[in-house]
């Protein structure tokens, strides 16, 4: 296997690795420097080929959302060699400490999920998070994972019943994936596609451990009033992600 060294030596300018900020059966990602920028560089291993990603449509969302100011900037891509190279953003500061949020900040990450689920999804974009429930599906071939993933599945469909349209979702938010630098960020967009909003706005609460009034916070910045941030909706979404979650490591571990 092709080392991370040798790997970036494909990089046009100078790509410097400084040092490893993660490391996965799917990918290697450090911190470095691409031409004099702070970056962070992302590279493939084999098992991301056979995850339902198109890391294409990764970066073209990157590019087509930049004007939102909700991602890092893409300094390099080169999807044939699994590279993809965006800019650092430093956490100035955590946005809470334990579950107490500092004033304001809620009302932000309510306002940064609106900006993104209001913008116009392209005609041409790929639905990654359907794509990626027919791979697990395929994946799950034991009488208990198969048991596993219908409970996940029927509740999707289910919550899907409720008429509201789906919008462009990052499908991965979690507290790994906010950087608070004065406004939040949203890291890792491998994930993101179509979805029904409420993915994002309950992977945000459950991984954040919100309660009812900071949910309500929340809303305020949404701007949709107060219908996607239901208690008993979020709570059955929240089921659903607890599924998706087991579903994830176990489809994980086959592919690695």
């Amino acid at each position: 296997m092709q080392s991370a060294i040798e790997k970036i030596k494909s990089i046009p300018g100078k790509c410097i690795l400084e040092r490893e900020l993660s490391l996965s059966s799917i990918s290697n990602i450090y911190l470095g420097v691409l031409n004099d920028v702070q970056a962070v560089i992302r590279l493939d291993l084999f098992a991301a080929s056979r995850l339902a990603i198109d890391r294409q449509h990764e970066v073209n969302i990157l590019k087509d959302i930049l004007h939102l100011d909700l991602a890092p900037k893409v300094l390099y891509s080169d999807i044939s060699a699994g590279i993809l190279i965006w800019e650092y953003i430093p956490e100035a500061e955590s946005s809470f400490v334990g579950k107490k949020f500092y004033p304001d900040t809620l009302y932000q990450l309510g306002s940064c999920l609106y900006s993104l689920h209001s913008h116009s999804i392209h005609k041409n974009s790929v639905d990654i998070f359907s794509n990626s429930m027919a791979l697990y599906q395929s994946l799950l071939e034991g009488s208990s994972e198969k048991t596993l993933f219908n409970k996940a599945f029927d509740l999707y469909k289910e919550l899907l019943r409720d008429g509201v349209n789906k919008v462009l979702s990052h499908n991965d938010l979690h507290k790994g994936n906010l950087v608070w630098n004065q406004k939040y960020y949203f890291l890792d967009w491998e994930y993101a596609g179509v979805n029904h909003p409420c993915f994002d706005i309950a992977s945000m609460v459950k991984s954040l451990q919100l309660n009812q009034s900071q949910i309500n916070e929340m809303s305020l910045g949404y701007k949709f009033g107060n219908k996607l941030f239901h208690r008993d909706k979020l709570h059955q979404w929240i089921e659903f992600i607890d599924y998706l979650e087991e579903i994830w490591k176990i489809s994980i571990a086959k592919i690695s």
